[in-house]
């Protein structure tokens, strides 16, 4: 009789069949009685004639003890018989009788599968995947035994009718010792202060048992944590401090044998509140040498360590931040803090620090053409009160305001990462290419009288045209001309979202 070609495997013997049952018999056929089940059962004459336990009982001689199933297989849709050995055993050999005689109702084309557990994936047999079959029963032996419980036949195609047939399905093996427990501890845990308690969440299954026992100990930790219960399978520990515990837990199956696992509890130090100042306006005293108004963003202080944008808003001439004394934030201050005024909306959104400072001299007469190394040593003070991000500090202001924002550009440049000059002339720097790779976003009015945005404009002497020939001229010059609004209607400007933006994500370039 011949091979089938898809018989011949590695480290696998294909017998032709049949055997006689005195030749079985002389080894143990662990999957006698075991509990089966199938993917379907012919309905005639179930259970008598064709159930699935007829595939375990034992009987070889009878052509009507036998699995059937109640349909066609399909490829992608495979009928299939199933034998639970109840404990993980060492499986040698396999030997499949099929159908009703030695030529009605083969497996023409099946699989054998097999899995140590019901959580496990099946794996095919060695050898085990079988085509174009044209004998009566075949037995597979292993080179290397199988750790299996689970035996599964899957028919893909059947000869004659197409249903699939198994008259006897044999497993030789011998018991495995007790294996133990697989133990799942859960999860890893993360809470935050002053929550001190956290849920463990133990379980476990075990193969060729049940389990009996839990047991939950405290590996490591910067204190000693309460268990709730620690022989429950899911207990709480409590009284946790800053730090990472970890916990183990030790599940026992009906045979004494024990596995485990661990988890991790990690602890997070409790939520700073915010800074009271966040989302608000404070005035910050530096002696009468340019008293602030200040803006911290809303979640100022939450977040230890962290770097905000900076900016610097100027006033005009004219202009104030503070009230006369310096001890209140004005009603009405002028320049860019105007858009964090209590009740707008930017206060809520707004992520940068933004330091306004207010004309030098108290009840007299205002001078407020900005000293430009005074300015320069309040931005860098400011850097180091408010933790901000000396990469990125921007500047912006009106009119003189606008005019201290050019002197800062000419002589500090290396300390900004960008300038938004409204409503005043251009910076006098030379040569003018000295600019060519600052970010800068000017601002003015057609119609302003008093400081005209031709002067960034004209096309014979404006500033951007000459920017803009320069060889190292990087795109960041920009100019917004409006057509109305005189020498005023700066807020219109600073409150447009891309303004708004822009002043918090420029970086600094090297110098």
């Amino acid at each position: 009789m011949p091979w089938h070609p898809r018989s011949l495997a590695t480290a696998l013997c294909v017998l032709l069949l049949p055997l006689s049952p005195a030749a079985l018999a002389q080894s143990t056929n662990v999957a006698l009685g075991k509990p089966a089940s199938a993917s379907s059962v012919h309905p005639i004459g179930y259970p008598d004639t064709f159930g699935h336990a007829k595939a375990f009982n034992g009987v070889f001689n009878s052509p009507d003890d036998r699995w059937c199933s109640g349909v066609n297989p399909l490829p992608s849709n495979p009928e299939w018989l199933e034998v639970d050995l109840q404990a993980l055993h060492r499986v040698d050999s396999l030997t499949l009788y099929f159908g009703k005689d030695d030529t009605f109702g083969r497996m023409v084309d099946f699989d054998i599968l097999y899995r140590a557990s019901n959580t496990a994936d099946y794996q095919l047999v060695p050898g085990g995947s079988i085509t174009g079959n044209t004998l009566p029963g075949r037995t597979f032996t292993f080179t290397q035994p199988l750790d299996a419980r689970y035996l599964r036949v899957q028919c893909k195609l059947g000869a004659d009718d197409n249903y699939c047939r198994v008259r006897e399905f044999l497993v030789f093996g011998a018991l495995q010792g007790n294996q133990p427990p697989s133990a799942f501890a859960g999860n890893d845990v993360s809470i935050t202060l002053p929550v001190s308690t956290a849920q463990l969440q133990g379980s476990a299954s075990d193969s060729d048992g049940t389990v009996t026992g839990y047991a939950w100990t405290q590996v490591s930790g910067p204190t000693t944590a309460t268990l709730s219960s620690p022989t429950a399978q899911s207990p709480s520990a409590s009284g946790l401090s800053q730090g990472v515990y970890v916990f183990r837990l030790t599940a026992t199956d009906n045979g004494g044998a024990t596995g485990s696992d661990t988890v991790s509890v990690t602890v997070q130090p409790a939520t700073p509140s915010a800074d009271p100042r966040a989302g608000k306006l404070h005035v910050w005293s530096r002696g009468n040498s340019y008293d602030s108004a200040v803006f911290l963003p809303k979640d100022y202080g939450t977040v230890p360590g962290k770097k905000y944008p900076l900016v610097l808003s100027l006033h005009g001439r004219g202009g104030t931040t503070l009230d006369e004394n310096h001890t209140q934030v004005g009603s009405n201050p002028e320049g860019f803090i105007r858009q964090l005024i209590p009740g707008k909306a930017l206060v809520d959104t707004f992520p940068g620090i933004v330091v306004a400072p207010n004309g030098p001299k108290i009840k007299e007469a205002i001078d407020t053409w900005w000293h430009a190394p005074g300015v320069h040593a309040l931005v860098l003070e400011a850097i180091t009160l408010y933790g901000a991000d000396p990469e990125r500090v921007t500047m912006t202001g009106l009119s003189s305001g606008a005019a201290g924002v050019n002197d800062q550009i000419a002589t500090y440049r290396s300390t900004y990462a960008g300038a938004m000059p409204q409503a005043y002339f251009p910076p006098f720097t030379s040569p003018i290419c000295l600019m060519e790779a600052f970010p800068i976003w000017a601002a003015g009015n057609e119609d302003d009288g008093t400081f005209g945005a031709w002067n960034w404009t004209n096309p014979w002497d404006g500033v951007q045209p000459r920017v803009r020939a320069c060889p190292g001229y990087t795109g960041e010059f920009q100019v917004t001309v409006n057509p109305t609004g005189g020498h005023s209607g700066w807020d219109i400007f600073w409150s447009r979202s891309d303004a708004q933006n822009w002043l918090v994500s420029q970086v600094r370039k090297a110098p």
